[in-house]
Formats: structure tokens, sequence, C-alpha cells
């Protein structure tokens, strides 16, 4: 298995960046026309649901796929440093790395923050993987 380059990590990043910004202006829109109350008032509201659908998104999809909405459309995937599947604790310590402010800039320096303490890598797939 190859590691992903640069160029599918930035891919990823802002295909990601951009579902998630979708889920949110959903999310936002539904608060505002169930709990208006809620919404114009309570800015931690607004917090707690960012920082839960920022986690639910990348843990559940990389726990249950291996990949979130990015990884799919540059046929890349995360494993442990073996090759397999990460365990819960690893997706778990990686989902909460990208909480981190100066994760995004540990990408100049190699792999990111995330990849590096969880011991999970992102890597291309072949067509044959992408194929089975």
């Amino acid at each position: 298995m190859k590691l992903a380059d640069k160029g599918s990590r930035v891919g990823n990043l802002i295909i990601d960046a951009i579902v998630l910004s979708i889920l949110i202006l959903i999310l936002t829109l539904f608060m505002y026309i169930f709990f208006p109350e809620t919404a114009e008032s309570d800015s931690q509201a607004f917090n707690m649901l960012f920082s839960t659908v920022f986690f639910s998104y990348y843990f559940f999809l990389e726990y249950f796929l291996g990949k979130t909405v990015g990884k799919m459309l540059t046929n890349t995937i995360v494993v442990d440093r073996h090759g397999n599947k990460p365990n819960l604790f690893k997706l778990i310590v990686r989902t909460l790395l990208r909480f981190v402010l100066i994760e995004i800039l540990s990408f100049l320096f190699g792999s990111g923050l995330h990849d590096q303490l969880s011991l999970t890598r992102v890597v291309k797939l072949d067509k044959m993987e992408i194929n089975a």
C-alpha cells in the first residue's frame, strides 16, 4: 500500500470541509426553524452542534467505512501501521486530535498529528482494491 500524496490529502480536507459545512448549514437551519429561541441566544449550542457533527462525521465514517467522503472521492483509506483497519481506540484518538488547532500545520512537516499520534495512515487504494 502506498501512502496518499499531499494532493490527495488536501483534496480530502477540502471535500470534507464542504460536506461538513453543508451538514452544519442544514442543522443550523433546523435549529432556527424548530428551536428559534435557542438558535438566537445560545452560542454554546452552536459550538456543541459543530463539535458533535465534526467528531461524528470523521469518527463514524472512518470506523465503519475506513474513509470519509473526501477519501471516497480520492480513493484513499485510513489504516493502521500494519495496513489493517484501525481499532476503536486509534480512531477515537485520531478524531480527537483533529480538534487541536496546530494539527493542520503539522502537515507542513510530514504527516498530520492525527496520523502520527494515533499510529494510523492514509493510503491510496489501487484499482484491485477499489473493485473488490
